[in-house]
């Protein structure tokens, strides 16, 4: 298979297919070792989804409705068409029960993939699970659909399913930065925050922040008929992303060269503004705009079709650094791990010995 995709030139195919065998390599020998754990588990299952994601991608859009992640919004619109809006406060209530009763559906199973016997099966499923919650792939695809748009009217359809504001009277400069900035604040939401929370707690804490993050895309907005009912999803994603976002912000700049000072001079001058978007700003040097809502980088030019492209660029640069990172700190918290265990084992020899 390697020989194969060498001989067609198809190099990302050729190198995943290495890293896939060095690290099932590396994992039986660990293994014979009888030093594997869930952490390097977790390493496997991470490294096995963000090669899956960079090979294979996203389904395609007509298989949508077969996709798990769907389902979450579906339930959340179901249970919304369902209450009444008249009393606040019940509102406020079911905007409490609903997110919790749909993470108990799609989170909270989970736990029990540590229950399968077999390893294989276990590092599989997890894998595909993981993979789930996040999409590198997906956003570049999203942004060049917008970019390949042959007409004005293909290209509102094309960003109109990547941005909740209206498009029907956006101009190519306002549409072109609706992609910019999309691609900047779904770094976060699609990429830097499953990486993060599954670092710290695994595939179930990847896929509360996803449940959590779908949730306020559907509910989390201030309008009157979900000013109640979805501010606790808009509350709990705010949250949630807190972290995240300035590692997302930063990860801009810092694979784009930028001065952090220049974003925190930008922040203090407009806080409603997301972090990613004034970081893309900077990093592209161009003006980003949501009409009747905010600009940043009014003394730059105006958003084009190259900065599109320089956006998807910076996103994909962001998100394999930190896809590193995260590989770094769980061998980090493996090692440091093991040395504890190894001096606990050590120590309890000696005190009973």
């Amino acid at each position: 298979m390697i020989w194969y995709l060498a001989r067609k030139k198809s190099l990302l195919g050729f190198w995943i297919c290495v890293v896939v065998l060095v690290c099932i390599g590396f994992w039986d020998y660990l293994r014979t070792l009888q030093i594997r754990g869930l952490l390097i588990d977790h390493i496997v299952i991470f490294s096995i989804a963000l090669l899956i994601d960079l090979s294979i991608g996203d389904p395609p859009e007509k298989m949508d409705k077969y996709y798990p992640i769907v389902w979450i919004s579906r339930l959340m619109y179901l249970f919304d068409r369902r209450t009444r809006r008249e009393n606040p406060r019940k509102e406020k209530m079911l905007g409490v029960v609903y997110p919790l009763l749909v993470l108990s559906i799609f989170a909270l199973p989970l736990l029990l993939l540590f229950l399968i016997p077999s390893e294989l099966v276990y590092i599989a499923l997890s894998s595909l699970i993981f993979k789930m919650t996040f999409t590198i792939k997906g956003l570049e695809r999203y942004g060049r659909k917008t970019m390949e748009a042959t007409d004005l009217e293909a290209k509102r359809a094309a960003v109109g399913k990547i941005v909740s504001r209206e498009v029907e009277d956006l101009d190519r400069e306002h549409l072109d930065s609706a992609t910019v900035e999309s691609v900047a604040e779904n770094l976060t939401d699609s990429v830097i925050a499953p990486f993060f929370y599954f670092v710290l707690f695994g595939v179930f804490g990847a896929m509360v922040y996803r449940v959590i993050n779908t949730l306020d895309a559907v509910v989390g907005y201030k309008t009157r008929r979900y000013l109640h009912f979805g501010w606790f999803s808009a509350k709990t994603d705010a949250v949630l992303n807190y972290i995240p976002e300035r590692i997302a912000a930063s990860l801009i700049l810092a694979t784009s060269k930028s001065q952090w000072r220049d974003l925190v001079n930008e922040m203090h001058k407009k806080e409603n503004i997301p972090l990613t978007i004034t970081a893309m700003s900077h990093a592209l040097h161009v003006k980003l705009e949501k009409k009747g809502h905010y600009s940043v980088g009014e003394r730059f030019g105006s958003t084009s079709e190259k900065h599109i492209e320089r956006a998807i660029k910076v996103m994909r640069r962001s998100s394999l650094l930190f896809a590193f990172i995260c590989i770094v700190v769980m061998f980090g918290f493996y090692f440091i791990s093991l040395s504890l265990f190894t001096n606990f084992t050590a120590a309890s020899t000696a005190l009973f010995a």
